[in-house]
């Protein structure tokens, strides 16, 4: 993006916050940052402002937006407020002008709503084109006739503290009943591990993260968007999370879906294991592996899931038409 032209005023690890508790103890730098975005509105006076995703500050940005210039706003990427804060619809039906969504269902929840929602597919399939097992498994140094295991902590420092000494340890206890397993371990580039201790048994992959779940015969991902990363590329998984405590006590009362993992929302059922808060630890990581491991045709029927979750996805250039509503919004003002 920085080579299409982007002007960042932020590092984007700085706006990777999640949970309730970690948001209020970075209130000030989301203030000073809004009150920046805002002076850079005034300054360039943009004919067109694209929201995307991040609903706690966008929504307040939008409200100031239209107070001071009266700007047309489009939001890319939907809040979910059919999880949680039902309420805010109220704030976009005032304030944004044009709502693009990515998952088919939010089209239908917006409409009910009196909110023109347009489904224009997910980005994701944009960006990615398959590759064969064997060419991935030479990219990355690995036995393409062993099994590999992909383990994916999370792309923000708080999720890798959280679950990566947890998924080491269950990936010992699959090596120690079984030699054949490979191990990677895919994280963001902008992630330091210098001081994390990680056996050398384990590859650890930060220039092609993507790829190290691809190939994968198995992940253990952290929920959030590696898991529809691992459903386009049919990889099964065991889908994982856990957070502060008084943040998980909070979203007990607060999350109306019943499912932590986004495929499991799009496919309306539990079609990839969960494992939250308390069951996230080394023991019930490595039996719920070892179960999936030890059986063909669970990974069968959970890659054919998959397959499912891809067709309702798919927007067939999801960009370009996200893109082209964008422009018909502006020439309309």
């Amino acid at each position: 993006m920085i080579d299409a032209g982007l002007v960042s005023l932020e590092k984007i690890e700085k706006l990777a916050v999640m949970g309730f508790v970690e948001v209020i103890r970075h209130l000030g730098f989301f203030q000073d940052l809004s009150k920046r975005v805002l002076a850079e509105i005034d300054k360039c006076q943009p004919a067109q402002i694209i929201l995307i995703d991040y609903p706690g500050f966008n929504l307040r940005l939008a409200k100031n937006i239209k107070k001071k210039f009266n700007i047309p706003i489009t939001y890319y990427i939907s809040p979910q407020l059919w999880a949680w804060k039902e309420n805010r619809v109220k704030i976009i039906k005032k304030y944004i002008d044009q709502m693009l969504v990515i998952f088919p269902f939010e089209e239908n929840w917006y409409n009910e709503r009196g909110v023109e929602a347009k489904f224009v597919g997910h980005p994701i399939f944009d960006e990615w084109k398959a590759s064969h097992k064997e060419e991935l498994c030479e990219l990355l140094n690995l036995n393409p006739e062993k099994p590999i295991i992909t383990l994916y902590p999370g792309s923000r420092l708080q999720e890798v503290k959280c679950h990566l000494p947890i998924l080491v340890q269950a990936a010992a206890k699959l090596r120690l009943n079984d030699e054949r397993l490979q191990f990677v371990l895919g994280v963001a580039q902008q992630l330091d591990l210098t001081n994390w201790v990680i056996p050398d048994w384990i590859h650890i992959e930060s220039e092609h993260p993507q790829k190290a779940l691809e190939c994968a015969d198995l992940a253990l991902v952290a929920s959030g968007t590696s898991t529809l990363e691992a459903a386009v590329f049919g990889t099964p998984m065991i889908i994982i999370y856990k957070m502060a405590i008084l943040s998980w006590w909070l979203s007990k009362f607060l999350v109306k879906v019943p499912y932590a993992g986004m495929v499991n929302i799009i496919a309306g059922r539990k079609i990839m294991p969960e494992l939250l808060q308390e069951n996230v630890n080394p023991e019930r990581v490595y039996i719920e592996a070892s179960d999936l491991l030890s059986n063909p045709e669970k990974l069968k029927d959970m890659r054919a899931e998959l397959r499912l979750v891809q067709d309702s996805l798919k927007g067939n250039g999801a960009s370009e038409k996200a893109a082209s509503f964008i422009l018909e919004l502006n020439k309309q003002d």
